[in-house]
């Protein structure tokens, strides 16, 4: 049996995280990871505050390991064009097309019409996910369709019989060669072009949603969903991880991004609970206070504001993670967002939808968004619903109405008219109080024929500001779809999708609070000295050999593991971190011998303060799954 030291080989300087991006720990239970990946995050802070319109400012700093920084001046336009009746129209012509940039004419210097028909699935991948593994900065037509489907909080099957429809959608319509994945939850699937296992998927999701909805909303209802946790709790994971349990298709547990602006969020909900809790007091609640209160929770009573807050927030940091595991995809992707009540921010005038619409443009992510509960408010007419429209510089600006007094709450208004506004900006579709099955048949027959675009900004400063894009047509009686802006900045790009990748995972399972379970850990501590007498910490980890991506070579089997390390001091102050490539070669003899213990890995670190916690982090970039665990070091 190979020993435990033979298994950790030194640390490489490919496996040394820039120092760019410090690992940092917070607190005694948590490690806290100096953004990565600063885009989405940064942008959506920014254009999320009161009263801002666009997002000004982009991180420089460089990306992780594994990218280049490249600065794409050809920008690529995804254009869908329909008439009246949603019929994807076909005949258009360069010069029918123009294109702004913050209300600048562009030249358009790349056409190209694509239409999508049957082809051969392509080979499975190699790998997991679909990264470039060169940077490829032309603009190349697409030959199939890249769509991940996350399913949002709420009972998305009762009303509609929504995921009845999405299965047949992926069963019936979907073409060979797309490729499609799941998320729901926490928790997502490979990309693959075979369609039933993610239908089975799917009819999995479908025999426990309602169960799993009523838990949380009793587990994220009243006082708990304003100052309770907002992860999901253990006790939920091994029904959510049987969704995605068939066999061939791989599927990971994905640590969320976090919510910026939380502390705002979080104390705009303490001020209506705030209220909530002195109604009954009439005398001791001013003016001002019931005012603000109205306006953060939109008139809704406090029970439904704190189960809608907590369903936004979960649903918000599942589609910034959405975002990211699309962005180093090729061309464009389609994320499909399914919701019972909509998406209700804490503040009409807080413009959280444009920043996550800011940030998927970005990416070149089209989110079409579908409403799957209820029927539509039969006093509330039409005229109420807020209107967008085309400002100075193609900026998009929304009005929003008084509502009626026979209205339903704003915030229910709001919440709704957030997907309206999220699909609209980012060149999608919403469908609202409708049948699911008309609006994916929309999306199908349209996202065959599409229109790519290219220009050359004559704004050369590429400041890292973000850019409006506005696209008129030269034809009445059409509706036109594209992305409406982008973030003039150089871009990341991973050219070895290994390194990005296992850099990544890493430091969002460093950044998430709970442990990771994909690769089962158990970790040990023990007291010792190094040669020069000075104390540290033996750190030895049995790993579950079960989930490891394991290859025969000649009379081996062979795994290549990445472990990290990352540890604080008592009160939480970053102390250091080691990176480790274990490379696994046992005969048959050993590996049997794996497979029955565990895979032993034995790494020494420093001991240097009373009450040390550490965090254990093991990735296979083979099966790309993550475990982590958090231990105290006594």
């Amino acid at each position: 049996m190979l020993s435990a030291a033979s298994l950790a080989e030194k640390k490489g300087k490919a496996w040394t995280p820039s120092k760019n991006f410090p690992l940092q720990l917070r607190g005694g239970n948590m490690i806290h990871l100096r953004r990565i990946m600063m885009v989405s995050v940064v942008a959506l802070g920014v254009i999320a505050a009161a009263g801002h319109q666009k997002p000004e400012a982009q991180d420089q700093r460089p990306g992780p390991p594994g990218t280049v920084r490249v600065r794409v001046r050809l920008i690529p336009v995804d254009v869908m064009v329909t008439d009246l009746n949603g019929r994807p129209v076909a005949d258009l012509k360069q010069e029918d097309f123009r294109i702004f940039e913050n209300g600048r004419e562009q030249e358009i210097r790349h056409f190209s019409i694509e239409k999508l028909t049957a082809a051969a699935a392509a080979p499975a991948p190699d790998r997991p996910a679909m990264l470039r593994k060169v940077p490829t900065l032309d603009l190349a037509p697409q030959n199939g369709r890249t769509f991940l489907i996350l399913m949002g909080r709420g009972r998305n099957q009762i009303s509609f019989k929504c995921v009845d429809d999405l299965i047949r959608f992926v069963r019936k319509e979907l073409l060979p060669q797309d490729q499609v994945a799941v998320f729901a939850y926490n928790r997502a699937t490979d990309f693959t072009p075979d369609r039933e296992k993610i239908a089975q998927v799917l009819e999995r999701y479908k025999k426990v949603n309602e169960k799993l909805e009523s838990q949380l909303e009793s587990r994220f209802g009243g006082l708990a969903a304003i100052y309770g946790s907002k992860e999901l709790p253990n006790s939920f994971q091994s029904e959510i991880d049987m969704i995605f349990a068939p066999e061939g298709l791989a599927s990971r547990r994905v640590p969320p991004q976090a919510v910026p602006n939380q502390a705002k969020w979080d104390k705009d909900a303490r001020t209506v609970t705030a209220q909530a809790n002195r109604s009954d007091e009439a005398s001791s609640i001013s003016p001002f206070d019931k005012l603000e209160a109205g306006l953060i929770s939109g008139g809704m009573g406090f029970g439904e504001f704190a189960s809608s807050s907590a369903a936004t927030q979960q649903d918000v940091r599942n589609l910034l993670t959405c975002i990211e595991y699309l962005r180093y995809m090729e061309g464009e992707k389609h994320l499909l967002l399914f919701t019972e009540k909509g998406l209700f921010f804490p503040r009409g005038d807080i413009r959280y939808d444009m920043g996550i619409a800011a940030v998927a443009n970005d990416a070149r992510v089209v989110i079409d968004t579908i409403q799957t509960g209820g029927t539509p408010p039969t006093q509330l007419p039409v005229s109420s619903f807020p209107k967008i429209e085309k400002g100075p510089n193609g900026v998009p600006t929304v009005t929003r109405p008084d509502p009626v007094p026979s209205s339903p709450p704003p915030g229910v208004t709001w919440a709704i008219q957030s997907l309206r506004e999220i699909s609209f900006l980012t060149g999608g579709r919403a469908s609202i109080y409708s049948a699911i099955g008309p609006v994916l048949d929309s999306i199908n027959a349209t996202t065959r024929v599409q229109y790519l675009l290219g220009y050359y900004p004559l704004d050369d400063t590429w400041d890292g500001k973000y850019r409006n894009i506005d696209v008129k047509v030269r034809r009445s009686g059409v509706k036109v779809y594209f992305r409406h802006g982008y973030y003039a900045r150089d871009t990341i790009l991973p050219y070895d999708r290994e390194e990005f990748l296992a850099y990544s995972r890493i430091a969002a399972a460093a950044a998430y609070e709970s442990d990771l379970e994909d690769i089962a850990l158990k970790v040990s501590t023990a007291a010792i000295k190094d040669e020069q007498g000075q104390p540290q910490t033996r750190v030895d980890v049995k790993i579950d050999p079960g989930k490891i991506g394991f290859v025969t070579v000649g009379d081996r089997h062979e795994a290549t593991l990445r472990v990290a390390i990352f540890y604080s001091n008592g009160r939480g102050e970053p102390v250091g971190e080691d990176w480790r490539t274990v490379s696994l070669k046992p005969s048959e003899e050993s590996y049997r011998s794996f497979m029955q213990s565990g895979i032993p890995c034995s790494i020494p670190i420093p001991l240097l303060a009373a009450g040390q916690t550490m965090k254990v982090i093991v990735y296979d970039p083979a099966n790309d799954r993550v475990g982590s665990k958090l231990v105290k070091i006594r």
